[in-house]
């Protein structure tokens, strides 16, 4: 995050869906947020099948993987 601002001079954090995402305790609650953000970019509903296909199974694997990183992470924290 800290490469990418210091690139980009921007603060994904500060962006308003960063905000949206961090409420969401699910990948059925994020993957409703960015479908909502897919609808509102004025595509052909064809674009937004296209988006699913690739959208639902990606948030799907980088939630599984966000849960067994953080499980690590608390599990050393603990220890320590």
């Amino acid at each position: 995050m800290k490469a990418y601002e210091k690139r980009t001079k921007k603060d994904l954090l500060a962006h308003p869906l960063a905000g949206e995402l961090e409420k969401c305790n699910s990948p059925s609650k994020i993957l409703a947020v960015l479908h909502q953000q897919v609808q509102g970019l004025d595509q052909s509903r064809s674009n937004d099948d296209r988006w699913t296909k690739w959208l639902d199974p990606t948030v799907n694997v980088l939630y599984m993987l966000s849960e067994t990183l953080g499980e690590g992470i608390s599990l050393v924290s603990l220890q320590t």
